[in-house]
């Protein structure tokens, strides 16, 4: 009796192709695989994500179009440690879009904004990042600030600056303007 076993994909960086098709990347790949990349894949472990080709908005941006009105919302995060170890990005953009994500960031179906710890996982692989995102003629991640979707109150959310990996959280999510960099699960 033969068993299906499904093979685990080794940790690297990915070209991930429109149809979810996953592609190992080499520097090398046919132009089929090039034009077909949709994401930027990095897998190391147990943690993976799809990083998108372009920014989600096409200048620095609010986060929000105005401050956390709803009542009730516990996941506030106002501890560096706990910021960084947030890995809910997806659950955290869902509550960016209750309150009113700003007009100027666009994200397709499956898409989030990276929480903290999202997002320093892609600042920790970024030069093999940019190495698959210059590959597919995809927009560079600059030497700026990033919005994450961890919130610190009802008024702040982290950001972060890919160049060196700092962490802030001072200024109001709604008013100060940093990029944002959409990703998906992969």
């Amino acid at each position: 009796m033969m068993k299906n076993v499904k093979k685990e994909l080794s940790d690297g960086i990915y070209l991930v192709q429109a149809d979810g098709s996953k592609v190992p990347f080499t520097g090398s790949n046919s132009d089929q695989e090039r034009k077909g990349c949709k994401y930027i894949g990095l897998k190391l472990g147990s943690k993976a994500i799809c990083i998108a080709l372009r920014d989600a908005a096409k200048e620095y941006t609010p986060l929000t179009a105005g401050e956390d009105t709803t009542k009730g919302y516990g996941n506030y995060i106002d501890s560096y440690l706990d910021a960084t170890a947030d890995w809910n990005g997806k659950e955290n953009t869902e509550h960016l879009k209750q309150i009113g994500l700003c007009e100027n960031i666009h994200l397709e179906d499956g898409e989030y904004i990276p929480s903290v710890g999202e997002l320093k996982f892609i600042q920790l692989f970024r030069k093999q990042i940019q190495a698959a995102l210059r590959y597919v003629d995809g927009k560079l991640l600059p030497d700026v600030w990033y919005w994450t979707s961890t919130e610190r109150s009802s008024s702040n959310a982290w950001y972060l600056y890919l160049n060196d990996g700092s962490l802030s959280n001072w200024f109001d999510r709604a008013t100060y303007s940093s990029h944002v960099r959409a990703v998906s699960a992969f």
